[in-house]
């Protein structure tokens, strides 16, 4: 995938994960508790990164590992700067609490959802098999 596309991606994911972290702070905390909301939140967010991934990742042409692992660390470093950055300059958020969210160890889900992240281009650029059905 070209370095356009991947950004492309990245950013159709972009607004969604963030309307999914509104709904979760403003609907789902109130109806179902923060602990139900995190993981209902959670799994929206990884349905998303796999719904919208799929159709870019089964097109592309070259599923060899490299070309996949680019893919994986550019998502990654670009979810992870922008969830400090925008956490930290226009949310208000100190690093601590930021880091926080990191700690799977403590409950927090959002590095199950980098994981999805990590893996979709393996998921869905090596699920077929010579074909782009």
């Amino acid at each position: 995938m070209s370095l356009a596309r991947i950004l492309g991606v990245w950013l159709l994911i972009l607004p969604l994960m963030v309307a999914n972290g509104i709904l979760r702070e403003t609907v789902l905390v109130s109806s179902l508790g923060r602990g139900a909301a995190d993981v209902a939140s959670a799994a929206i967010g990884i349905a998303i990164i796999l719904l919208v991934t799929r159709p870019f990742l089964r097109r592309a042409h070259d599923r060899s590992p490299g070309p996949l692992w680019r893919t994986s660390a550019i998502w990654l470093v670009l979810t992870v700067a922008f969830e400090f950055l925008f956490g930290h300059y226009v949310d208000g958020k100190s690093w601590v609490e930021l880091a926080e969210n990191y700690a799977l160890w403590r409950g927090h889900l959002w590095p199950l959802v980098l994981a999805s992240l990590v893996a979709a281009p393996f998921i869905w650029g090596r699920s077929t098999s010579g074909s782009d059905a």
